[in-house]
C-alpha cells in the first residue's frame, strides 16, 4: 500500500518544494496538505485522514507545530513526526513530543532522503512484528505496535490494544515477554507489560499510556526507567546523527 503523508506548513511555497521532493523520491506517495495545525488535528481526530508519517512546520498560526504534535502524540503516539523549522530553538520541545526528526530550512534533498530511508526502514519492521494469540480454538494474528499493554489476570493474560478492544489466552508474563521484541515492551510490575512506544507519560511510580494509568512496583522501578531512559536516549542518538 502506499505510505500516506501528510505536510502541514502555513507557507505554500515550502508545502510544494516538499512536496515535490518527496515525490522525486517515490511517486507512489499519497501526500495530504495542510496550511494550518488545527485543520489538521480536526481530521485526524475525526477519522477524516489516516497518515503513516507526518512533515509539521513549527511556525504556524494559531496552534503551533509543538501543540499540534503534542495533541496527535496523545491520540496516536505511533505516528511518527518530522519537524521542519528555520530555526533550531525547538529541538528540546521536539524530543518531548516524541518527534521522529527534525529538519531545518532550506530543506536539502540528501538530509531529507536519508530521513525517509530510515522512516520508511522502521514502518517496514514494525509491520512484520506480530505475535500469535490463542485462546481456546481461536487464534489471533495482531502487530506488536498495536498491542498497548498486557495485563495479567488469573491465569489469563488481557492484550489491550490501541484501538480499545482485548484479547486474551493463557499464559504467563515471564513466557510472553520472551516472544515479544524486547525493546518495544517493557516489565513495569508484577502484573504488567507495557509498549514503550504508546507511554505518553513517566511518573513517580507509573506509566501513562493514552489515558490508561499503569503502575510501576518497587521491584520493577529501576529496571523500568532504566529501559524507559535508554529507548529516549536511543531516539535523541538516532534522530541527531541522521
Amino acid at each position: 500500500m502506499p505510505i500516506k503523508i501528510a505536510v502541514c506548513d502555513d507557507a505554500g511555497e515550502d508545502i510544494a518544494l516538499l512536496s515535490s521532493l518527496l515525490l522525486t523520491y517515490d511517486p507512489s506517495f499519497h501526500i495530504f496538505p495542510y496550511r494550518r495545525g488545527d485543520a489538521l488535528l480536526d481530521d485526524l481526530l475525526e477519522g477524516n485522514c489516516s497518515v503513516d508519517l507526518l512533515f509539521l512546520d513549527i511556525y504556524m498560526p494559531g496552534l503551533n507545530g509543538i501543540e499540534t504534535a503534542e495533541k496527535i502524540h496523545n491520540r496516536y503516539p505511533e505516528l511518527k513526526i518530522v519537524f521542519i523549522s528555520s530555526s533550531k530553538d525547538h529541538y528540546p520541545q521536539a524530543y518531548e513530543v516524541f518527534a521522529f526528526n527534525y529538519i531545518l530550512k532550506p530543506i536539502g534533498k540528501e538530509r531529507l532522503y536519508a530521513v525517509l530511508d530510515r522512516a520508511i526502514a522502521e514502518m517496514g519492521k514494525e509491520q512484520d512484528l506480530k505475535i500469535r494469540i490463542q485462546y481456546k480454538s481461536t487464534v489471533h494474528s495482531v502487530k506488536c505496535r498495536d498491542i498497548q499493554y498486557i495485563e495479567s489476570r488469573d491465569k489469563l493474560l488481557i492484550f489491550h490494544m490501541v484501538d480499545g478492544t482485548t484479547l486474551q489466552c493463557y499464559g504467563k508474563l515471564d513466557i510472553i515477554i520472551q516472544e515479544l521484541p524486547e525493546q518495544l515492551f517493557i516489565r513495569c510490575h508484577q502484573s504488567f507489560l507495557v509498549n514503550i512506544r504508546h507511554v505518553t507519560e513517566m511518573g513517580e511510580n507509573y506509566f501513562r499510556a493514552g489515558p490508561v494509568v499503569i503502575a510501576i512496583s518497587k521491584k520493577h522501578l529501576k529496571h523500568a526507567k532504566d529501559q524507559y531512559y535508554a529507548y529516549l536516549f536511543s531516539q535523541m542518538g538516532e534522530r541527531s546523527g541522521t
